[in-house]
């Protein structure tokens, strides 16, 4: 395995797309839903508070589509926010968030992810503020990435997602102990001081 890193420029290595503009009168209570700023989360694409549009009102292309393990970044207040698709819904993207397409032959997506995910500097400065902060396509084409060969990334990633897959674990054992222990603690309420 070599260890060797190169720097890259994001746009000469990856696609950048924008999404379409949606008036809210085009939204729908069903059809295909539409990623938001508020649909990145954590790190995630989240299937909360959906909202939906009918393709056939819009000129939707294969670029506009967030298919799984599509990396993404918000374009607009909050700007910079990155995810991974990990639900199982495609999403047609809306314009304040950005697509990143990696070249396969140079770039995985899911190291793409996890680098962006640990530049909240590097993404801090490319956010600009008139009216309201953004980060602008340009910018986000000069990004600057450390690129080794695929199977360094391969393993790079194969690392991280089982340290994601432990933090996770972690997190629902505590969420198990904190729910035990107040019910743990009820009964015990209940037995010194029953109603």
């Amino acid at each position: 395995m070599q260890n060797s890193f190169k720097e890259c420029r994001l746009g000469e290595i990856c696609k950048i797309h924008r999404g379409l503009s949606f008036k809210s009168t085009y939204y729908l209570e069903s059809g295909t839903p539409v990623l938001k700023i508020g649909n990145v989360d954590g790190g995630k694409v989240i299937k909360e508070n959906l909202f939906y549009c009918d393709e056939k009102s819009h000129k939707v292309l294969d670029m506009h589509r967030v298919r799984y393990e599509d990396v993404v970044i918000t374009n607009l207040a909050p700007a910079g926010k990155v995810a991974i698709n990990l639900t199982n819904l495609e999403f047609i993207l809306s314009s304040h968030v950005f697509k990143l397409d990696p070249n396969p032959e140079i770039l995985d997506r899911r190291y793409l992810y996890y680098f962006l995910m640990n530049s909240p500097r590097q993404i801090e400065q490319m956010l600009t503020a008139a009216n309201v902060v953004r980060i602008h396509m340009s910018s986000l084409e000069k990004f600057k990435i450390l690129v080794p060969d695929l199977e360094t990334q391969r393993s790079i990633v194969a690392k991280l997602d089982k340290f994601r897959e432990l933090r996770e674990e972690l997190k629902m054992r505590k969420r198990q102990g904190v729910y035990y222990r107040n019910k743990i603690m009820g009964g015990l309420q209940e037995c010194v001081f029953p109603k």
